[in-house]
């Protein structure tokens, strides 16, 4: 949470750290544009709150207005959870964007906005449903995208002359529709990777996704490269977590509830007063490789480390629509997922067997141990 500070004589209504703020209710915020001297004065790295404080009241980040960093400097941003909504054209143009992670509960693309940035891999949280037009238009950087299950439409020239995108990895179960035939204008060749075969009978028979001089359609058979993970604490507030072999990551915070989906090159983990965990799995969002997860440690600089000692080795198992936990589990919490990030039980490991709905995969979170298991 962020102080603010209240502003008079200006467009804007708040600042806090450099960042601008418009109240749109009694609770809420957008981030607004910095706009003087004729330009949008944001530069760099850009990790948004998702509280800010001013004059006695906690405003909950909810939304980005249009134009906010329209051909500003920023080289990355990070989009807090808070926001629901990003307005039109909210980065168009800013040239040197070239990492973003979006908020989970955005539900959609808005119009232009990340025209003409040089994003170059992108990750569409779970509830997006439609991207609007020209939202990558002329990201001629980009190169890899993942597509969530619950997407819909693809508007007009959403990604015309994206010309160096290559891969597309698409977890809807039906071909979106695109608006208008120039969608992907200026494209050729693109791999899309999708869930099975039955699905890529149906996107062949769609009139866009089967052109075969725009797209090579493929079932997904997970991660080919090993994922690399580096950390390093930048400041006192942040563990800089550096990603890139331009996958996807699911990151599970300590209550082990999905914090972020990204395929940006930087993650920013918060550090707080105690050490603190996080899983990193990479992912196609079709398909979470637990095989390779990794395990990132937000770690105060000012703290000396405390030797932990290694937990007992658990065995998870799943048998018959009942998933088993055997081994020492006292002190542990449970928690279960499916593999599209939903918490479907938590509570203390104090029970260890737990019956659940099949057929169905669940990622199961015992202490440190994550195991992912098929209930038939």
């Amino acid at each position: 949470m962020l102080m603010c500070c209240a502003l008079h004589g200006h467009s804007q209504d708040i600042e806090a750290n450099g960042i601008y703020y418009n109240i749109i209710s009694d609770t809420q915020v957008a981030v607004a544009p910095a706009y003087y001297d004729g330009a949008n004065h944001y530069q760099g790295c850009i990790i948004l709150p998702e509280k800010v404080y001013c004059d006695g009241v906690n405003y909950e980040v909810a939304a980005i207005a249009p134009r906010a960093f329209w051909r500003s400097g920023i080289t990355r941003i990070q989009i807090p959870n808070s926001v629901t909504m990003i307005g039109e054209a909210a980065f168009a143009d800013a040239e040197d964007l070239a990492d973003i992670t979006l908020p989970l509960g955005l539900r959609n693309i808005s119009r232009y906005m990340l025209a003409g940035t040089a994003v170059t891999n992108v990750v569409l949280p779970e509830g997006v449903t439609d991207i609007a037009a020209g939202a990558f238009e002329d990201c001629s950087y980009l190169h890899t995208i993942f597509l969530p299950y619950r997407l819909q439409t693809i508007g007009e020239r959403a990604f015309a002359y994206c010309n160096n995108l290559s891969e597309v990895y698409c977890d809807a179960s039906n071909p979106p529709l695109t608006m208008g035939d120039d969608a992907f204008e200026g494209c050729e060749g693109i791999q899309v990777m999708l869930p099975d075969a039955s699905t890529t009978r149906r996107f062949e028979d769609d009139g866009t996704w089967g052109d075969e001089e725009l797209f090579s359609l493929w079932v997904d058979e997970g991660i080919a490269v090993l994922p690399t993970m580096q950390q390093e604490n930048v400041g006192e507030s942040w563990t800089a977590l550096t990603l890139g072999n331009g996958l996807a990551y699911k990151i599970y915070g300590p209550d082990g509830y999905l914090t972020a989906v990204t395929a940006a090159d930087c993650y920013y983990l918060p550090v707080g007063a105690q050490s603190t965990d996080y899983l990193v799995v990479p992912t196609t969002l079709m398909r979470d490789e637990e095989d390779l997860q990794l395990v990132a440690t937000a770690e105060p600089t000012a703290i000396e480390e405390v030797e932990k000692e290694p937990e007992a080795e658990l065995k998870i198992l799943g048998l018959d629509g009942t998933i088993y936990i055997q081994g020492d589990t006292h002190g542990l919490w449970t928690f279960i997922y499916d593999v599209y990030g939903n918490l479907w039980y938590e509570r203390p490991a104090v029970t260890n067997w737990i019956s659940l709905p099949g057929p169905r995969v669940y990622i199961v979170k015992v202490g440190d141990t994550v195991r992912k298991v098929m209930l038939n």
